[in-house]
């Protein structure tokens, strides 16, 4: 209800305000309000949000109490008559990047670059940073190149080798297959060629008359020359048949 005021007339005794007893109901009514309204002030504060630092510390009579707000490095406080602003005195000054070997320190106050090595290419994608592998090359930079497991060429060529030899490391003989054809040819029947013994079965002269057949096809054993090891032995056979 609301605060009911007396009316105490116009001047003294003029008999236009309330009477004696109207007027301390009045005021019996407005103790009454009082209590209410200070019933009501049990009321506390409450910090709202499930995340953060609440403000609000607790209430004694008549008091409610709140934190205070206190800036930390590199932080400023201020405000106004509706509000409270929080800032950046000076920005970011140091970001610590840890890496695979090592970290760095980035000053926050100027810019940082940050840059590929060999074969290594970075860029700026809607905010973002991509790193990326060049996408020939690799092999170019390695110079031990080895290989894990089978290189399989995918119907590509290989050019300009040099030369297939043993590990010269370890002096294995190279004993892998290279499978493919050479300048479009299939190499592999080659080795019936090269192993083994070339047979090329018999020659056979050729004779002009039966005498020179009858010469050629003769067997002549001469027997035994025996002498001492000053004696030379001079035998003309001839000229042979074979055109």
């Amino acid at each position: 209800m609301a605060i009911s005021t007396i009316n105490v007339g116009n001047i003294a005794n003029d008999g236009t305000g309330d009477d004696l007893r109207e007027a301390f109901i009045k005021v019996n009514n407005n103790f009454n309000e009082f209590d209410n309204r200070v019933a009501d002030l049990s009321i506390t504060g409450e910090n709202l949000g499930s995340a953060g630092e609440g403000i609000f510390a607790g209430k004694v009579p008549g008091t409610l109490q709140f934190k205070e707000i206190i800036a930390g490095d590199n932080i400023s406080v201020s405000a106004n008559s509706t509000s409270v602003i929080i800032d950046s005195a000076g920005g970011i000054t140091d970001i610590l990047v840890l890496l695979d070997n090592g970290h760095i320190s980035i000053d926050g106050t100027a810019p940082t670059r940050i840059s590929g090595g060999d074969i290594i290419e970075t860029r700026a994608v809607d905010g973002d940073i991509v790193i990326d592998l060049e996408d020939r090359g690799i092999l170019a930079h390695d110079k031990e190149p080895t290989l894990s497991s089978n290189l399989r060429a995918d119907n590509n060529d290989i050019h300009s080798v040099a030369a297939l030899s043993a590990d010269s490391v370890t002096a294995e003989t190279v004993n892998a297959n290279l499978e493919g054809t050479v300048f479009g040819i299939d190499i592999r029947g080659i080795s019936d060629y090269i192993d083994g013994n070339w047979d090329f079965g018999e020659f056979f002269p050729k004779f002009n008359n039966v005498f020179d057949y009858l010469v050629f096809n003769t067997d002549v054993d001469m027997g035994s020359f025996v002498g001492d090891d000053t004696v030379i032995f001079d035998i003309d056979l001839g000229l042979g048949f074979q055109n």
